[in-house]
């Protein structure tokens, strides 16, 4: 979900951005942890050209870097993962593209992504409510593969956010893997997620909510790399890596 909420379009005008933090926390039903016990918490850190995305754990990118956040500099246009050790890599879109390419054949390839990302569906229900003060719409959206799996998304246009470049054309399997994503709702239609619920045969798996959702400038000290944090290129980040081996 994280990867969806980074994929969104930059196209609203900057009057009607929204500027703040945003907190979700995630829960998992699947597991025999107590209903109430999060499994994960979440931020993100908007202004109308930054966004800082920060969790309480760390998470991996293409299977090889370890990150505790994600900074994008619209400004700058180029990504900052914060990787721990003082340490930071800054990576620009074509970086990203070369390293998606590079480590295509690591894991799961972004064909199978993008096979998988066919085969997910989505339908409006009609339903509304709201959620945080805030006017929400229901979708649906299922795997054709495993029809026993749905995810149930509650989301509003009462939220506009400036994300970022990921839907400027991009190459490669960049590209596959942006567009295996139904992500028309959320580029076209400017929607964004507040709670997003996921059922297997009638039964609820995981949880995923906005907690707190707060309009302020407390975004644009976050959205800053930190004192003392040492910002590396794509490739020094790489030469480092392999002399530490």
């Amino acid at each position: 979900m994280s990867a969806i909420l980074m994929v969104a379009c930059f196209t609203q005008p900057v009057s009607a951005q929204f500027e703040g933090k945003i907190q979700y926390s995630v829960y998992d039903y699947s597991k025999d942890t107590p209903a109430d016990e999060k499994q994960d918490e979440f931020t993100l850190f908007i202004t109308p050209d930054r966004i800082l995305l920060q969790g309480e754990n760390k998470y991996d990118f293409m299977g090889s870097i370890k990150t505790e956040g994600v900074l994008v500099r619209l400004d700058f246009e180029d990504f900052v993962f914060l990787t721990g050790d003082q340490k930071a890599l800054k990576i620009s879109r074509s970086d990203i593209t070369s390293m998606m390419n590079m480590f295509s054949d690591n894991g799961q390839s972004s064909a199978d992504v993008a096979k998988k990302g066919d085969d997910i569906k989505y339908e409006r229900t009609g339903e509304s409510k709201k959620i945080k003060g805030y006017n929400c719409e229901k979708f649906i959206f299922h795997d054709e593969d495993n029809e026993a799996a749905q995810t149930v998304v509650w989301m509003t246009k009462d939220i506009q956010v400036n994300w970022g470049m990921l839907a400027e054309p991009w190459s490669g399997d960049a590209e596959k893997m942006i567009q295996s994503f139904p992500m028309d709702i959320i580029f076209k239609e400017k929607y964004f997620p507040v709670l997003v619920e996921t059922y297997e045969n009638g039964d609820l798996i995981s949880r995923m909510e906005a907690t707190d959702i707060n309009q302020s400038s407390i975004a644009r000290a976050m959205v800053q790399v930190p004192s003392g944090v040492q910002v590396l290129s794509f490739q020094d980040y790489l030469f480092q890596k392999m002399s530490e081996q």
